[in-house]
């Protein structure tokens, strides 16, 4: 799912005249389409810095931590887990200076990884090719030859 860049530029401007260069939960959740709760689960498991608060005591996030969103929701759509976006800020922000070493590792492993998956996809349009030939299967025979011809 693509960050929506109307509502962004409609955001921004609502700042700007508001003069304003924090964003609250709210805010985020309309730019990215994504729940206050998924905003406050990031926090919970280190993929976000607890944020400043106000006076009032509501939480508001920085330019900083929209670009952190902004990231995490693109690693989503290109299909890593929480997990690997974790290990990745971990590394890309331990000391300010990204271990090479190690970043080139994970980048090697991810590339090896998705590369593992689009081999596995091609295999299964064959395979779902083959299936389609055959226009009289019942369920059984479905799950037979699919089976028979992975």
């Amino acid at each position: 799912m693509a960050v929506p860049k109307r509502n962004f530029k409609f955001l921004k401007h609502k700042l700007r005249r508001k003069n304003l260069n924090t964003y609250t939960r709210k805010d985020l959740s309309e730019l990215f389409n994504i729940g206050k709760e998924t905003l406050r689960y990031y926090e919970s498991i280190n993929l976000l810095p607890s944020p400043m608060r106000n006076e009032s005591g509501y939480r508001v996030y920085s330019e900083e931590d929209l670009l952190r969103i902004k990231f995490i929701i693109q690693m989503k759509n290109y299909g890593f887990s929480l997990r690997e976006i974790a290990d990745l800020i971990k590394i890309v922000s331990d000391d300010k200076r990204a271990d090479q070493d190690k970043l080139v590792n994970y980048i090697d492993n991810k590339i090896i990884g998705v590369e593992n998956q689009i081999k596995e996809l091609y295999h299964l349009i064959k395979l779902l090719n083959a299936v389609k030939e055959n226009k009289h299967l019942g369920e059984c025979d479905f799950f037979k030859s699919l089976i028979n011809n992975s």
